[in-house]
């Protein structure tokens, strides 16, 4: 009997039958299975694991690679488009064309309309954003408790 090795892709099971055909049975053959054979499947079981780990390994190695280059793209993309809406500003049709693209980053904060009160109303009061709708956020709604 063998001590397992919970790495090993040979279960312990053909491990024991691999150690009766080297041992007991190691000048008998039967039509196709011999102790020769059996340790080259083996053998081949071993090195077919071990370059499909080497393998795994280089996937998440890449896949880490194309995340990040994929975060730098997008934080570099985010920043050109930025800058691209402040030079369209005086150039409505590619402000209109650059509105429309989204980039699939965080969505930008929707802009509250100001209230603007005619210069001619005679009304002095400053400009004033109308009041938020929806419900309050969990941490503003509940009160702190005191002993």
């Amino acid at each position: 009997m063998h001590d397992s090795d919970p790495a090993d892709p040979v279960s312990p099971a053909l491990l024991d039958l691999l150690a009766v055909f080297e041992g007991p049975l190691a000048d008998v053959q039967f039509p196709g299975v011999d102790q020769g054979t059996l340790r080259g499947l083996v053998d081949q079981v071993r090195d077919h694991a071990h370059e499909l780990e080497q393998l795994r390994a280089q996937v998440d190695a890449l896949h880490n690679q194309l995340t990040e280059a994929r975060l730098r793209l997008l934080r570099t993309a985010e920043q050109g488009l930025a800058y691209a809406r402040v030079y369209a500003a005086d150039d409505p049709e590619l402000e209109a064309r650059l509105a429309d693209i989204n980039l699939g980053g965080k969505p930008e904060p929707r802009r509250r309309k100001l209230e603007v009160a005619a210069a001619d109303s005679g009304n002095s009061e400053p400009l004033r954003l109308p009041p938020r709708r929806g419900r309050k956020p969990r941490a503003a709604e509940e009160a702190p408790t005191g002993s």
